[in-house]
């Protein structure tokens, strides 16, 4: 009878505080930088802008190379698992540095908000491609990796609704008052710094690496191993779900605070609240569609959810300001949507590296995510750019040290820009996505399949 690896749920949880660790730093990133840049810091919308295009970028860059190595190292530990531990601590203290506000000099503040991220996002992906990279070599059962992305997402979802609701609490009731953004801001660094670091250590000591690389395995070099995964049809179509998936929860991220703040109007001491209801919502459903992947198919279950989340969100259009309980009720009906943007596509990814194996004949898992991170952050990052330029072209006034938030009222531009830049914007990016999932040709009977090939393959090299 064939093996079946089969994970403790305590290393499935451990495993998931991994993404815990990390979604807090891209949370914290994704939905209050270009905020704190602009309300906090003081600096023009198309500079911070700029900032988060430049340090994305480079992310992107150095992504692929990181896959790369990753794939290459040989230690006790494993290919993946020695960069969690001693990335952990440098990850948790550049982040707390993004907080502060050195300067009084926007130049000066531009030159170290670039610099910080890029040096947070070099950190990050130090963590992350390994931390990826090493989902499929937890177990090769199918319906077991849908089981442990449920894992991952919930604790994800955790994450970013620590990060979401978190950040708010600290900056907006334990140090109350908009006045005080320039120092609650940097407090919250320091202690999400330490929770980053604290998590990806037990996400290092509660794992194991099973899956091997190939006997068989071919080394080739850095441009032809890009090219030659390029060239699979399943990688190219997961490659452009994931790249439109992932920027239209981008583009929620970033302008949801902006959204709340400047068109919404909702009051501090309740904007924790509504940050939270689609993330709390997102993890309670993580079964849900976990469930429904299994019944109905993973590509018909996200077709079905990248449908109603472009619904959900279409109803910004029309929230009406200061109504709480309308916003909690859209937040509520997305966060259904946005469980399934994050569960189905974390579970699909995985199972092309099986394709690549059995097309190839070698196991590549570090450089396919990074390549499909690199793209991912070359395509986010023109996102938000173009983003944060309509803003200010449609005539958005940032916040400077003498004009706090409360005090600067936007145009009704700037508010009409908003409400379609995350009513209608992210709906566009999850109907492609959905295009996609459409003719991607990897279902159970087919993993499966490969799956036997690949083993057969192997026991005749050992045999």
């Amino acid at each position: 009878m064939k093996k079946k690896f089969t994970l403790s749920l305590k290393e499935k949880f451990a495993y998931g505080m991994g993404d815990f660790a990390l979604m807090i730093g891209y949370g914290a990133i994704g939905f209050y930088l270009v905020f704190f840049l602009t309300d906090v810091a003081g600096l023009p919308a198309a500079w911070a802008g700029y900032i988060f295009l430049i340090a994305r970028i480079w992310d992107a860059f150095i992504d692929y190379a990181m896959g790369f190595i990753t794939d290459a190292t040989k230690s006790r530990w494993g290919r993946r698992r020695p960069y969690i531990l001693f990335g952990a601590i440098p990850l948790g203290i550049i982040f707390a540095l993004i907080w502060i506000i050195p300067f009084q000099s926007p130049t000066l503040l531009f030159v170290y908000y670039v610099s910080i991220s890029v040096l947070f996002n070099t950190a990050f992906t130090i963590v992350s491609i390994p931390y990826n990279s090493m989902m499929p070599e937890l177990t090769q059962d199918y319906d077991e990796r849908t089981s442990i992305s449920g894992f991952r997402m919930g604790l994800s979802f955790s994450g970013t609704l620590v990060a979401a609701t978190g950040i708010m609490i600290i900056v907006d009731l334990i140090f109350p008052g908009k006045e005080a953004y320039r120092s609650s801001f940097p407090v919250m660094g320091m202690v999400f710094g330490i929770i980053i670091i604290g998590s990806l250590l037990f996400t290092f000591f509660g794992t194991r690496e099973r899956v091997q690389e190939s006997a068989y395995s071919i080394k080739e070099g850095f441009f032809k191993t890009f090219g030659s995964i390029l060239k699979l049809k399943e990688f190219r179509i997961i490659l452009g779900m994931f790249l439109f998936n992932m920027v239209g929860f981008d583009l929620i991220q970033v302008m949801l605070i902006y959204f709340l703040k400047h068109v919404i109007r909702v009051t501090e001491d309740v904007t924790f609240i509504v940050m939270a209801v689609p993330l709390v919502v997102a993890i309670i459903a993580a079964p849900l569609w976990v469930w429904l992947g299994e019944k109905w198919g993973k590509k018909k279950a996200y077709m079905v959810a990248a449908v109603y989340l472009t619904l959900s969100f279409l109803l910004c259009l029309i929230a009406p300001v200061g109504n709480l309980t309308f916003m909690l009720i859209i937040s509520a009906f997305a966060g259904i949507g946005i469980s399934a943007s994050q569960v189905i596509p974390l579970s699909i990814i995985p199972d092309v590296i099986e394709v690549d194996e059995y097309e190839n004949g070698t196991r590549r898992e570090g450089a396919f995510y990074g390549i499909t991170t690199f793209l991912y952050k070359v395509a986010s990052a023109l996102a938000i750019n173009v983003a944060t330029l309509l803003l200010g072209f449609w005539g958005y006034i940032e916040s400077t040290a003498d004009t706090v938030i409360g005090q600067v009222i936007q145009p009704d531009s700037a508010i009409s820009a908003i409400r379609i830049m995350i009513g209608v914007g992210p709906g566009i990016f999850f109907l492609i996505s959905a295009v996609f999932v459409k003719f991607l040709p990897i279902n159970k009977e087919r993993f499966n399949e490969i799956k036997q090939i690949i083993e057969d393959r192997k026991k005749q090299i050992t045999d």
